[in-house]
């Protein structure tokens, strides 16, 4: 059996594969994470997998995934497993090849393999989250960088001197283009404090405030997409995350402002749709880097 597992700072989900058939799962780690009981956790995780005979094991995790080392560099959403041997962990306790990667790597290659992205020659796939997560596979492979940590997308620069991201730097375009980024944004053109989830419901009644913040935040959002597609000429984007799922009209948004920044040349055959797997993509991507040769 193979499995596919990704860690995230409230659930762990799990999806299972055998004879071609796959499960899927996830269990509740929060109460951990707030203790910072990473050897709890660990075993929780531990207590799924053992006596399911798993030959190989992909592992997606939020943060710099350092994969010669197996372990987490930093990771804002679960900082107690900073610099754990997570692949060691799993490899002595459970006897099966490990493969560690980034989450938001991991979810564009399980939309590859499993999703609405099948076939893509040039796939990029965005999270638009409480952070902004971005992945890519190139003629099947997943583009993981020299060191792991390629794809970053969220922390290019999108504004000289801009908001703080929570990276700590200036004018990343996760500062503008996320949750966060959302609330920010109303706030600037409102003078109110409400939550990304209110936004939305907001925009979805047709609220001026509201709507006129998606226009912002679409602006930033749709120069972000110029960048990629002006640095790679993708077949397929793919949008997951809250702000999509809950506002799916951000897709035609998006892409009709692209269309007024980008060469005509690099968007001629791009598709811009929402991705399939939803919550699991990490733990399908997970399942797919057991599969995946690195590139």
């Amino acid at each position: 059996m193979k499995a596919g597992v990704d860690i995230g700072g409230t659930f762990v989900k799990f999806a299972f594969e055998e004879n071609g058939n796959i499960k899927t799962e996830k269990i509740l780690i929060k109460h951990y994470i707030e203790n910072k009981d990473i050897k709890g956790l660990l075993e929780e995780i531990l207590n799924v997998l053992k006596n399911k005979n798993i030959k190989k094991l992909g592992i997606a995790v939020a943060g710099l995934v350092n994969k010669e080392k197996g372990w987490v560099d930093t990771s804002p959403n679960i900082p107690l497993i900073e610099k754990f041997p997570i692949s060691n962990f799993f490899e002595e306790n459970l006897k099966a090849d490990v493969f560690i990667e980034n989450d938001a790597n991991a979810a564009a290659l399980g939309e590859y393999k499993y999703g609405n992205g099948k076939e893509s020659k040039i796939l990029i796939t965005l999270t638009l989250g409480t952070g902004l997560g971005s992945g890519a596979v190139i003629n099947g492979k997943l583009l993981s960088g020299v060191n792991g940590v390629a794809m970053e997308f969220g922390h290019t620069t999108i504004e000289k001197n801009g908001l703080k991201c929570h990276c700590g730097r200036k004018g990343c375009l996760e500062a503008y283009v996320s949750s966060y980024g959302l609330e920010r944004i109303y706030f600037l053109i409102s003078d109110k404090h409400l939550s990304s989830a209110e936004i939305i419901t907001l925009a979805n009644e047709g609220d001026e405030k509201a709507l006129e913040a998606f226009e912002i935040f679409n602006d930033y959002f749709s120069t972000g997409l110029m960048n990629i597609v002006h640095i790679f000429n993708p077949d397929k984007i793919l949008l997951s995350g809250g702000i999509p799922e809950y506002y799916p009209l951000i897709t035609k948004m998006a892409y009709s402002k692209l269309k007024g920044k980008a060469f005509p040349l690099s968007i001629e055959s791009l598709d811009i749709n929402l991705a399939k797997l939803g919550e699991f993509s990490g733990a399908y991507g997970a399942l797919a880097l057991t599969t995946q040769e690195e590139v």
